[in-house]
């Protein structure tokens, strides 16, 4: 969600902090703001409302090499210059991402005054009211944290101890590269990787103590923790590479992520192998529950698998919200299921939480995840696949959507593999995930006549995505990024339902874009749904493997492929359907209004 960078070291701070919060600034952008410590020991701050590039850095000293940064995405307080981060309070400033909860008992407890409208206003001023009686930075973090309900990820500095940073996480991401003479703090690798590949992942309950030279880590007792530095892959140069945006990057890039999916996982002779995920053969020949966990997009993906896996396996798979999963019950036998946990970054709040929850009640973990030593990857219990998918700019998933489907499937018939079922349709399987890149390749090449049709039904401010079968989760998820680029209010649903309720919504304003399947009955029942649209006025969008029908007022034909990966080119069209007519509406497609790439608060 919000981005924190901070630095300690020989080179100005300004130009690190600055640098990194452009790498970060997709997570987060509703304002910004840098604090250094300038050479008479004063902290010297900027901030902003909006991007980075609205920051007036050049203002702040360039000799000061300590410093923290942050881009914010509100959670308390409206997005103003007095909200935004870094926040001082007496000898404190601070960055912060996550939400304290208790802050309103805090600030009265402690007659804590504000200027903000923030609870990190209020937890800065609790570390400066016990600064005061320990004379440490790090002991008056650790009185301070001991009295915090919520969750956090922070970096502190003060003049009384310059050159020091004192960072500190409970469920949100931190990382520490380890650099020449130089440290370097960030919620996110992006902003290290340009400096060191050296890592130092911090976990749950641990505060680190950071200057130039060394880092010390600590639990919330106090006590030092022995830390490892890891090996991080440098990340490719994040840029646009000719196009207009990286969303519409990020969906040209789709034959090449999914084939890194794939790579070294699929055989010549149509055999699914998997590294990741590490399970018994007792537990794999045991297993008789699958639950699929995510949000939002993750979601919808594990929606998606559920149906080709259901078939490949013959048992019941579960798709569960990560943000309602830890707070109901339900019934399925902890030793014979599996739960998967999908998110691209690794670091969302609610499938974090859902993912301990499902521990704490002894069911296996996995995990299918976009980012390399995300938390996520580091805290499942039985291994995962790692998507591969390159870094996903664009805050609406694409790329990572679709490898997270074709990771599900591949997982499927990897199990199915192992369990000796329907061996002929797992070599079915693969070679239409072989395939697939090159179908979603040609899907791409649609873009110029997808650009026209979302020239005349881009002033349609209600849709229905509709699609059967497998073809239902693909309208959600095209409903959802209609939604999140368009400001357009899209609902998704099975084409059957649409009569028992929303059909009642269709007029001549309404725009209905219809999935239709390949297999014949689902196909004819989809055009009695069109027809019930068109008898009622409404305006209907097709898009099918099949030639245009007469009832279509817009008709998308898309390649045919293998039944089990169609649904995938179809979304490749409602993505370019999504793109374009936001850009018709003006629209951010990068940035859409009030979202983030990682949400790290529940």
């Amino acid at each position: 969600m919000c981005g924190i960078v901070g630095y300690c070291g020989p080179k100005s701070a300004k130009s690190v902090l600055y640098g990194g919060l452009k790498r970060l600034e997709y997570r987060g952008y509703d304002s910004a703001g840098i604090s250094v410590l300038d050479a008479d020991g004063k902290v010297q701050t900027v901030k902003s409302v909006g991007t980075v590039t609205n920051l007036d850095a050049g203002t702040l000293p360039d000799d000061a090499s300590t410093g923290i940064g942050h881009t914010r995405w509100a959670t308390h307080g409206g997005v103003t210059d007095l909200n935004a981060h870094p926040h001082t309070s007496g000898a404190i400033t601070l960055v912060h991402n996550g939400i304290i909860e208790n802050f309103e008992t805090l600030a009265e407890t402690y007659n804590i005054e504000r200027i903000s409208q923030t609870d990190t206003e209020v937890l800065a001023g609790l570390i400066d009211h016990h600064f005061a009686s320990t004379g440490s930075l790090k002991d008056a973090v650790l009185a301070a944290l001991a009295e915090v309900q919520g969750t956090y990820g922070i970096v502190v500095m003060s003049p009384r101890q310059p050159g020091t940073l004192v960072a500190a996480r409970k469920g949100s991401p931190l990382v520490v590269g380890v650099g020449r003479d130089e440290h370097i703090i960030a919620s996110d690798p992006q902003a290290i990787v340009s400096h060191t590949d050296n890592i130092i992942f911090l976990d749950d309950g641990e505060v680190a103590v950071i200057d130039a030279l060394n880092i010390d880590v600590y639990n919330l007792a106090n006590q030092p923790q022995t830390k490892m530095v890891e090996e991080v892959e440098q990340a490719a140069e994040v840029n646009m590479a000719g196009f207009g945006s990286f969303l519409e990057k990020e969906i040209h890039e789709q034959p090449s992520s999914l084939t890194e999916v794939m790579r070294g996982r699929i055989s010549g002779d149509g055999r699914i192998t998997l590294g990741g995920p590490d399970l018994t053969a007792d537990q794999i020949a045991g297993l008789d529950n699958i639950l699929i966990i995510g949000c939002g997009t993750a979601y919808y993906a594990g929606m998606y698998a559920k149906y080709e896996l259901e078939d490949l396996l013959g048992i019941p798979v579960q798709v569960e919200h990560a943000s309602e999963f830890r707070y109901r019950h339900a019934a399925y036998s902890p030793s014979t299921s599996l739960a998967i946990f999908m998110s691209q970054s690794g670091e969302t709040a609610d499938t974090l939480a859902a993912l301990e929850e499902a521990k704490r009640r002894g069911v296996p973990t996995m995990g299918i995840v976009n980012t390399v030593g995300s938390t996520l990857a580091r805290s499942v219990s039985n291994g995962g696949i790692y998507l591969h998918a390159g870094t996903e700019v664009s805050v609406a998933s694409t790329k990572a959507y679709s490898s997270m489907v074709v990771a599900l499937l591949m997982f499927g018939g990897f199990l199915a593999d192992r369990r000796g079922q329907r061996l002929g349709d797992i070599r079915v399987l693969a070679e239409d995930l072989v395939n697939l890149p090159h179908e979603i390749e040609l899907c791409t090449k649609l873009s110029d006549p997808i650009k026209a049709i979302a020239a005349e039904i881009a002033g349609h401010s209600n849709w229905f995505v509709l699609g059967r079968g497998n073809l239902f989760p693909i309208a959600l998820e095209g409903a959802l990024k209609v939604t999140e680029v368009s400001y357009i209010h899209a609902q998704a649903f099975p084409t059957g339902e649409m009569k028992h309720g929303p059909i009642s919504l269709i007029d001549e304003g309404h725009i209905s874009v219809v999935l239709l399947p390949e297999d014949k009955l689902l196909y004819d029942k989809s055009i009695s749904g069109v027809q019930e649209i068109r008898a009622r006025e409404g305006k209907v969008l097709t898009i099918s493997s099949r030639p245009a029908l007469e009832h279509s007022d817009w008709h998308i034909t898309v390649p045919m492929v293998g039944h089990r990966v169609s649904g995938l080119v179809m979304n490749c069209c409602l993505q370019l359907l999504a793109l374009h007519v936001a850009e018709k509406l003006g629209r951010d497609t990068d940035r859409p209004r009030n979202l983030a790439k990682s949400v790290t608060v529940e």
